[in-house]
């Protein structure tokens, strides 16, 4: 079996827990003869090697490419891998399976090329592994989940859950969390472990008998998910209580954002008096070989997390024959199962009972402590073994590999609402696309429009010129030169802007689709087949559009992403030039005359999604915009757009009114929507505001660089510090 597997953590660049992960099962599969792969991000040169366990690892340097200036980090960073991917294919040929992280989204663009019918990943099972996604980790740590650019992320993260073509998690507890975005049922497989029994051996005569006192371990980031804060704040019950007992803790540390402070260096102020009598210790992070002999010498280890997944922490402890302490609330407990025979469960929702698990452990004798790690040992033994694990996963590829012809007839987007019914349906002919050319005064340009439409691979087409009352003589004659074209009809009517041509040339219509492109602008000669196809595929995509490449005026790049509720309520997704199936557009998508200074597209784009229609972006540089200078969109300002919204807003109450919670936290977070890029990129207010946006801007500075890698962050770091100054 091939078997790919794409992750963003790896040693030794990267460490962590998705990282073990991957090393493990990486390992299992080669050493049982299947070919394998890991591809992952580097903060060195593009590399391939082979392990000594025999499987790849394919290693590119991130941050490279032309999309890192147009989309936000993560997001260029999954369209790198996507890239990756796509050489890796015509360098080794396709994988029988590809597994990916959910976490930050690295696969969206795999999943959403795969989803537009990219040939190259057709009858590859893409296999998304939920590791805990940060729109779940953010909610529970305090932060604001509708600050862009993280929650775009966590969107992509639900996208990647409901596109996968299977799903694996490795607790009951995440998976019955998140059942609810999907229909595809999520399989239950706990993680692959081993340790080497040389690293294990160094320490076999490490034992808690050498503690003054008992001594419990909290190893793992200080993160307040982790539950690290209310376990001290129990743990200080108890010491109040006269209790004799040490708190050992080893972890790097996380900034509560809430509070914009480190919990780390907050814990350490708050219980100094606990450090200075030798009851609380706080270390820095080890790496993970070099955590066994605190664990072997820890009286027991406490997984106290508020919200867990399959933590390796537990499974570390449980394999080292310690007893545990754990939360109810995650992975963890499914891991003891047991309370009381392999390690004690307590639950946050109950008073005092951390406390009083707590207590019970402190007063276990070394008897039935011994016991119980020895019944940890083999529960956990039992349940991560690599024999059985490779055993289940391999079936699970199988069964999956099985159903690899099998497509989606619906798109999956993260959010809709329900289809209405048609007021009246228009007939039109079967897989004819009628091309709608707005015509105003364009004669200069008309002509590489419609030379671009008819070197379209898709034939099945006729053109409508609608002639919106054009003045210049040159623009009326070049109109002339299209008369006796057999494939294209011109309509005459007098002068009454865009938005009434764009509905004039909809109703006359000869096809079942329409296609919109403005007399100035031209399409690649692929992009009509690709949304036909698209739109046969998907019973619930109404229209199909794609990526804007910008042309004479600028070289810019317009990133277009799936039409997304609610974000499309704050800020426009897509340009006009999209292909719509003609009855949702006459019926639900028409544009509305009252629009008059623009804007009239996104208003179309916002009743559509009202009534339950959405689109799909092909992200591939299908449609060229020219840029000119006397363009009407040159013309808007930021009082011009006000009103446009207001105008919008007021023609579309159902869906402003379902949506109102969501759309006040975007824009309450991130400001007007004028100085959002796109739902991928971080927020900067304009110079000159006040002193509270000016520190709002120099936080947003910092939570970029924080998404960095720390080498990559450090050699910005010069750039950064001149970027600040100049901001303060």
């Amino acid at each position: 079996m091939k078997i790919w597997f794409l992750t963003g953590e790896f040693a030794p660049d990267f460490g962590g827990g998705i990282g073990t992960y991957v090393e493990n099962c990486a390992k299992m599969f080669a050493e049982a003869g299947d070919d394998v792969t890991v591809i992952v991000r580097s903060l060195g040169p593009n590399k391939e090697e082979m392990t000594k366990e025999g499987y790849r690892v394919v290693r590119f340097t991130q941050g490279e490419g032309e999309y890192y200036t147009y989309l936000g980090y993560d997001n260029a960073l999954a369209y790198q891998y996507y890239e990756v991917i796509m050489n890796l294919i015509d360098k080794y040929g396709k994988p029988d399976v590809l597994e990916m992280q959910e976490y930050n989204a690295y696969g969206q663009y795999i999943i959403q090329n795969k989803l537009v019918l990219n040939e190259k990943l057709k009858d590859i099972p893409l296999v998304v592994h939920l590791h805990t996604p940060s729109f779940e980790t953010l909610k529970i740590n305090q932060f604001n989940t509708y600050e862009a650019p993280f929650y775009w992320i966590g969107e992509m993260e639900k996208f990647c859950i409901k596109g996968a073509d299977a799903l694996l998690c490795p607790s009951q507890f995440l998976a019955d969390k998140l059942q609810y975005l999907t229909d595809t049922p999520i399989k239950v497989i706990n993680l692959p472990f081993d340790i080497d029994q040389e690293e294990f051996d160094k320490y076999k005569d490490v034992n808690p008998s050498s503690n003054d006192k008992k001594t419990f371990l909290y190893f793992g980031r200080t993160e307040y998910r982790k539950g690290v804060i209310q376990m001290l704040k129990g743990a200080e019950k108890l010491w109040k209580k006269g209790l004799d007992f040490k708190i050992k803790i080893i972890g790097g540390d996380t900034k509560l954002e809430s509070k914009g402070t480190f919990i780390g260096e907050d814990l350490k102020k708050k219980y100094a008096k606990y450090i200075e009598e030798d009851k609380l210790e706080i270390l820095g992070p080890i790496p993970h070989l070099e955590l066994i002999p605190h664990i072997l010498s820890a009286n027991a280890v406490i997984i106290p997390s508020l919200y867990e997944n399959f933590p390796n922490t537990c499974i570390y402890a449980m394999w080292l024959g310690r007893p545990v302490l754990v939360s109810k609330s995650g992975g963890q407990a499914e891991m003891v199962k047991e309370s009381g025979k392999n390690g004690i469960i307590f639950d946050w929702d109950i008073k005092d009972d951390f406390e009083n698990k707590l207590e019970q452990m402190i007063n276990m004798n070394d008897k039935d402590a011994q016991e119980m790690g020895e019944n940890a040992k083999i529960r956990i033994h039992d349940l991560c073994n690599m024999e059985k694990n490779i055993q289940l996963r391999r079936e699970f590829f199988e069964e999956v590999i099985k159903h690899k012809k099998q497509m989606k007839t619906e798109f999956p987007f993260v959010e809709e609402m329900p289809k209405d019914s048609y007021v009246k349906t228009y007939d039109g002919e079967k897989d004819l696309i009628s091309v709608v050319i707005p015509y105003y005064n364009l004669g200069k340009t008309l002509p590489e429009t419609i030379e671009s439409i008819k070197q379209s691979t898709y034939k099945n087409y006729e053109i409508i010129i609608v002639n919106d009352g054009s003045t210049d003589e040159e623009s009326i004659e070049v109109l002339k030169n299209y008369e006796n074209d057999p494939e294209i009809r011109i309509i005459h009517i007098e002068n009454q802007g865009l938005a009434n041509a764009r509905n004039v040339g909809a109703e006359s219509a000869k096809g079942e689709f329409v296609a919109f492109i403005d007399a100035d602008d031209k399409i690649d000669k692929t992009f009509y087949q690709k949304s036909i196809d698209i739109l046969h595929q998907y019973t619930n995509v109404s229209y199909v559009y794609s990526w804007v490449k910008y042309f004479e005026g600028s070289e810019a790049v317009w990133p277009t992403f799936n039409t997304h509720i609610p974000y499309l309520l704050c800020a426009n997704m897509l340009a006009a030039y999209a292909v719509i199936r003609k009855n949702d557009f006459l019926n639900f998508g028409k544009n509305r005359i009252k629009m008059e200074y623009g804007m009239e597209d996104y208003d179309g784009w916002v009743s559509l999604a009202e009534h339950g229609c959405l689109g799909v972006s092909i992200p591939e540089l299908l449609n060229l915009y020219r840029v000119r200078k006397d363009s009407m969109s040159r013309a808007f300002n930021k009082k011009m757009r006000i009103y446009l919204y207001q105008v919008s807003r007021d023609g579309h109450e159902k869906i402003f009114e379902k949506y109102a919670k969501e759309v006040y936290m975007l824009l309450l977070t991130n400001g007007q929507p004028f100085y959002w890029n796109n739902p991928s990129t971080p927020v900067f207010l304009p110079s000159g505001d006040s002193n509270s946006q000016v520190d709002d801007r120099i936080y947003r500075l910092e939570k970029i660089l924080n998404t960095f890698p720390g080498r990559v962050a450090r050699k910005m770091y010069h750039v950064a510090k001149k970027i600040r100054d100049k901001i303060k």
